[in-house]
Protein backbone atom coordinates (compact mmCIF):
# COMPACT_ATOMS: atom_id res chain seq x y z
CA UNK A 1 0.00 0.00 0.00
CA UNK A 2 2.72 2.53 0.96
CA UNK A 3 4.33 1.87 -2.66
CA UNK A 4 1.06 2.74 -4.33
CA UNK A 5 0.76 6.12 -2.45
CA UNK A 6 4.70 6.54 -2.88
CA UNK A 7 3.82 5.55 -6.81
CA UNK A 8 0.67 8.07 -7.01
CA UNK A 9 2.42 10.82 -5.17
CA UNK A 10 5.35 10.75 -7.78
CA UNK A 11 3.26 10.32 -11.10
CA UNK A 12 1.28 13.24 -9.66
CA UNK A 13 4.95 15.35 -9.01
CA UNK A 14 6.25 14.21 -12.41
CA UNK A 15 3.09 15.36 -14.55
CA UNK A 16 2.72 18.71 -12.52
CA UNK A 17 6.45 19.46 -13.86
CA UNK A 18 4.83 19.34 -17.08
CA UNK A 19 5.47 22.37 -19.35
CA UNK A 20 1.65 23.65 -20.29
CA UNK A 21 2.59 24.67 -23.41
CA UNK A 22 4.98 24.14 -26.07
CA UNK A 23 5.54 26.46 -29.03
CA UNK A 24 6.58 25.10 -32.38
CA UNK A 25 9.28 26.43 -34.35
CA UNK A 26 8.74 28.51 -37.10
CA UNK A 27 9.85 26.67 -40.10
CA UNK A 28 9.80 28.67 -43.48
CA UNK A 29 9.45 26.26 -46.45
CA UNK A 30 9.34 28.31 -49.18
CA UNK A 31 7.72 25.24 -51.39
CA UNK A 32 4.51 26.18 -49.67
CA UNK A 33 4.35 29.86 -51.22
CA UNK A 34 3.14 30.41 -55.03
CA UNK A 35 5.55 29.43 -57.72
CA UNK A 36 5.98 31.55 -60.94
CA UNK A 37 7.55 30.70 -63.90
CA UNK A 38 8.22 33.91 -65.85
CA UNK A 39 8.69 34.40 -69.61
CA UNK A 40 12.12 36.34 -69.70
CA UNK A 41 16.33 35.66 -69.17
CA UNK A 42 17.09 36.37 -65.90
CA UNK A 43 15.44 36.95 -62.61
CA UNK A 44 17.26 40.02 -60.64
CA UNK A 45 16.71 40.84 -57.27
CA UNK A 46 17.96 44.07 -55.96
CA UNK A 47 17.43 44.83 -52.40
CA UNK A 48 17.15 48.44 -51.66
CA UNK A 49 15.87 48.64 -48.38
CA UNK A 50 18.46 50.38 -45.68
CA UNK A 51 18.57 48.42 -42.92
CA UNK A 52 18.21 51.00 -40.06
CA UNK A 53 20.05 49.58 -36.35
CA UNK A 54 17.96 52.47 -34.20
CA UNK A 55 15.14 51.48 -31.81
CA UNK A 56 12.53 50.53 -32.46
CA UNK A 57 13.97 48.65 -35.70
CA UNK A 58 15.09 44.95 -34.72
CA UNK A 59 15.10 43.49 -38.27
CA UNK A 60 19.35 43.47 -38.19
CA UNK A 61 19.18 41.44 -35.04
CA UNK A 62 17.57 38.28 -36.99
CA UNK A 63 20.16 35.47 -37.91
CA UNK A 64 17.89 35.62 -41.29
CA UNK A 65 16.19 39.59 -41.78
CA UNK A 66 13.27 40.13 -43.53
CA UNK A 67 13.91 41.21 -46.56
CA UNK A 68 16.18 38.07 -46.60
CA UNK A 69 13.46 35.67 -46.58
CA UNK A 70 12.00 37.58 -49.43
CA UNK A 71 15.31 37.14 -51.47
CA UNK A 72 15.24 33.41 -50.22
CA UNK A 73 11.85 33.17 -51.70
CA UNK A 74 12.22 34.58 -54.80
CA UNK A 75 15.32 32.22 -55.55
CA UNK A 76 13.18 29.19 -54.71
CA UNK A 77 9.68 29.97 -56.51
CA UNK A 78 10.90 31.99 -59.07
CA UNK A 79 11.75 30.92 -62.47
CA UNK A 80 12.95 32.76 -65.58
CA UNK A 81 12.07 30.84 -69.08
CA UNK A 82 12.71 32.07 -72.02
CA UNK A 83 15.27 34.22 -74.07
CA UNK A 84 13.95 37.24 -73.81
CA UNK A 85 12.63 40.03 -71.48
CA UNK A 86 14.28 40.65 -67.96
CA UNK A 87 12.71 40.67 -64.73
CA UNK A 88 13.67 42.50 -62.01
CA UNK A 89 12.41 42.57 -58.27
CA UNK A 90 13.36 45.69 -55.85
CA UNK A 91 13.10 44.75 -52.24
CA UNK A 92 11.79 48.47 -51.67
CA UNK A 93 11.10 48.10 -47.95
CA UNK A 94 11.45 45.14 -45.24
CA UNK A 95 11.04 47.13 -41.64
CA UNK A 96 10.36 44.86 -38.22
CA UNK A 97 10.11 47.57 -35.57
CA UNK A 98 9.42 46.85 -31.70
CA UNK A 99 7.26 48.93 -29.39
CA UNK A 100 6.43 48.84 -25.85
CA UNK A 101 2.85 50.72 -25.89
CA UNK A 102 0.48 50.85 -21.94
CA UNK A 103 -2.26 48.05 -22.00
CA UNK A 104 -4.92 50.23 -21.12
CA UNK A 105 -7.44 47.33 -20.72
CA UNK A 106 -5.70 45.52 -18.12
CA UNK A 107 -7.44 43.63 -15.65
CA UNK A 108 -5.79 43.20 -12.05
CA UNK A 109 -2.88 40.28 -12.70
CA UNK A 110 -1.95 41.82 -16.59
CA UNK A 111 0.97 43.13 -17.16
CA UNK A 112 0.72 46.62 -17.24
CA UNK A 113 2.77 47.49 -20.74
CA UNK A 114 3.38 45.17 -23.75
CA UNK A 115 5.05 45.47 -26.97
CA UNK A 116 3.83 45.18 -30.31
CA UNK A 117 5.84 43.98 -33.45
CA UNK A 118 5.02 45.45 -37.00
CA UNK A 119 6.28 44.25 -40.31
CA UNK A 120 6.07 45.95 -43.45
CA UNK A 121 7.24 44.58 -46.72
CA UNK A 122 7.22 46.33 -50.09
CA UNK A 123 8.54 45.17 -53.19
CA UNK A 124 8.39 46.08 -56.77
CA UNK A 125 7.90 43.93 -59.58
CA UNK A 126 9.27 45.10 -63.54
CA UNK A 127 9.63 43.45 -66.33
CA UNK A 128 11.60 44.82 -69.39
CA UNK A 129 12.28 43.85 -73.14
CA UNK A 130 15.59 43.49 -74.03
CA UNK A 131 15.74 47.33 -75.30
CA UNK A 132 15.05 48.16 -71.77
CA UNK A 133 11.64 49.25 -72.57
CA UNK A 134 9.38 48.84 -69.53
CA UNK A 135 6.15 45.92 -70.71
CA UNK A 136 5.11 45.56 -66.98
CA UNK A 137 5.49 46.69 -63.54
CA UNK A 138 3.34 46.55 -59.93
CA UNK A 139 4.13 47.04 -56.65
CA UNK A 140 2.95 44.48 -53.98
CA UNK A 141 3.02 45.85 -50.16
CA UNK A 142 1.77 43.77 -47.06
CA UNK A 143 1.76 44.71 -43.18
CA UNK A 144 1.27 42.51 -40.60
CA UNK A 145 1.55 43.30 -36.55
CA UNK A 146 1.16 41.22 -33.25
CA UNK A 147 1.60 41.99 -29.29
CA UNK A 148 3.32 40.00 -26.48
CA UNK A 149 4.10 40.69 -23.07
CA UNK A 150 7.51 42.20 -22.01
CA UNK A 151 8.22 39.49 -20.00
CA UNK A 152 8.78 36.13 -21.93
CA UNK A 153 11.62 34.15 -23.07
CA UNK A 154 13.77 34.45 -25.65
CA UNK A 155 12.37 31.61 -27.59
CA UNK A 156 8.87 32.50 -27.00
CA UNK A 157 9.91 36.16 -28.52
CA UNK A 158 11.75 34.26 -31.58
CA UNK A 159 8.64 32.14 -31.98
CA UNK A 160 6.68 35.58 -32.25
CA UNK A 161 9.00 37.09 -34.74
CA UNK A 162 8.97 33.99 -37.40
CA UNK A 163 5.42 33.88 -37.25
CA UNK A 164 5.09 37.32 -37.75
CA UNK A 165 7.34 37.00 -40.75
CA UNK A 166 6.22 33.47 -42.05
CA UNK A 167 2.80 35.19 -42.16
CA UNK A 168 3.64 38.59 -44.19
CA UNK A 169 5.63 36.12 -46.72
CA UNK A 170 2.21 34.14 -46.77
CA UNK A 171 0.31 37.72 -47.34
CA UNK A 172 3.62 38.96 -50.29
CA UNK A 173 3.42 35.77 -51.87
CA UNK A 174 -0.90 35.65 -52.12
CA UNK A 175 -0.74 39.08 -53.10
CA UNK A 176 2.02 39.03 -55.95
CA UNK A 177 0.62 35.88 -57.68
CA UNK A 178 -2.68 38.55 -57.70
CA UNK A 179 -1.24 41.17 -58.75
CA UNK A 180 1.50 39.89 -61.31
CA UNK A 181 -1.55 37.79 -62.78
CA UNK A 182 -3.21 40.76 -63.49
CA UNK A 183 -0.66 42.78 -64.53
CA UNK A 184 1.92 40.28 -65.79
CA UNK A 185 -0.41 37.55 -66.86
CA UNK A 186 0.81 37.32 -70.63
CA UNK A 187 4.84 36.74 -69.69
CA UNK A 188 3.73 33.82 -66.65
CA UNK A 189 3.42 30.11 -67.75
Amino acid sequence: MKNLIFLLFFSLVVFSCQPIEKNDQIVFDNNQFTYLKILSTTIEIEDLFDKKISDPYIGHTLKTSPSQRVINWVNDNFTAIGNENLFYIKILDATLTKKEFENKDAKNFDEKYNYIYELFYLIEFSLYDDSNNLLATTLVEASRSTTSGIYISIQEKENIINDLIYHGLVDVSKETNILLRQYMNDYLL
